[in-house]
């Protein structure tokens, strides 16, 4: 299976009145074709500008955008406004946080969904159109779709929202579907609904997906692999199962512990990471998790680790404490001895 993205040390800041925000920095990453991968992390750590930097829609200037973003080979980032247009919505499409934003609430819900269609095959008759669109509709299951296409947004609940704004993302059929927070909002019934929905979709069709999320939860069943993000960059990847079984970077060790969990008793409180994410006006010069992680060397103050490839896998994770000298001197970072140890900040 080839590489449908390749994203090579893309960074991205934002000039504001107070500086220089750096929100993502030196992120490399790749999605095959046909893969579902991850990118999980909390608010903040540039999981959707790097999305949003993959589709052009972060204007230049404000931002300023290094690095290489190549997508079926051809550099994104190089391309004219009309060559990005050709592929924004044909050849990849996006599923936005919010769908009452991202649906027209005086226009309906029929010509919404062909509006990107017609827009990339203007010979294609209206007919035509209107034919995919309930074909579309029913793929994601809304009910008796010939006679939702004159209805309005304000008329869906809203799972039937999402459910047509993934119906106008994957209309023209595109080889990569970005979903970025797509069940947020959502209750948990329509959640796994929305998420087995796109599952399904992935399969039937074909196209790659770069889910987005903060919560590991939403990921386990779904992706392939997964891209943890801490502070503007990857700090672990590798295949799911590895990343659930095996976390090895402090960070990831961390989010998997705060995770809500069933078989907690009453009295015990919700685990939670201690401290708070550096101020990225002023990134540190070494690891962004270093000052709340229990097992920070002196190293991870001052220099940021590059990703070490973990033993007999495709996993890798940004930490010092897989460096062969780390390793030497104190044995390998088990699960347990982070766990027992990396939220417990000095």
């Amino acid at each position: 299976m080839g590489n449908l993205v390749e994203i090579e040390n893309l960074s991205v800041s934002f000039s504001t009145y107070g500086g220089s925000v750096h929100a993502v920095r030196g992120v490399s990453l790749t999605i095959r074709s046909g893969e579902c991968l991850a990118v999980v992390g909390e608010s903040g750590c540039g999981k959707s500008v790097t999305a949003q930097t993959l589709l052009r829609l972060i204007p230049t200037p404000p931002a300023q955008i290094s690095g290489r973003v190549r997508f079926e080979g051809a550099d994104l980032l190089g391309l004219t406004e009309r060559q990005m247009n050709a592929i924004r919505g044909d050849q990849i499409g996006m599923i936005f946080q919010d769908p009452m934003t991202s649906l027209n609430p005086t226009m309906q819900i029929g010509r919404q969904i062909t509006e990107g269609l017609r827009e990339h095959h203007p010979s294609m008759r209206k007919a035509e159109a209107k034919r995919r669109a309930i074909e579309v509709l029913a793929q994601v299951g809304i009910p008796e779709p010939e006679h939702q296409l004159k209805r309005y947004a304000y008329e869906f609940s809203g799972g039937m929202r999402q459910r047509a704004v993934i119906a106008m993302a994957i209309i023209c059929r595109p080889r990569l579907l970005i979903a970025d927070e797509p069940t947020t909002a959502l209750d948990v019934t329509t959640q796994a609904q929305i998420l087995e929905l796109i599952g399904r979709l992935k399969e039937e069709t074909g196209m790659a997906v770069m889910l987005i999320t903060h919560d590991m939860g939403v990921v386990s069943h779904m992706a392939e692999r997964i891209a943890v993000f801490y502070a503007g960059q990857v700090v672990e990847e590798g295949p799911a199962a590895e990343v659930f079984r095996r976390p090895s970077h402090p960070y990831t060790v961390a989010l998997l512990r705060s995770r809500p969990r069933l078989d907690l008793d009453r009295s015990q409180s919700l685990l939670s990471i201690p401290g708070t994410p550096p101020d990225l006006f002023a990134p540190p010069a070494g690891c962004g998790f270093a000052a709340r992680c229990g097992l920070a060397l002196k190293v991870c103050r001052t220099h940021q680790a590059p990703p070490f490839a973990l033993k007999d896998s495709h996993h890798s994770a940004a930490c010092w404490l897989h460096h062969p000298l780390a390793l030497a001197r104190h044995g390998e970072p088990t699960r347990e001895r982070l766990e027992q140890e990396v939220c417990h900040a000095r």
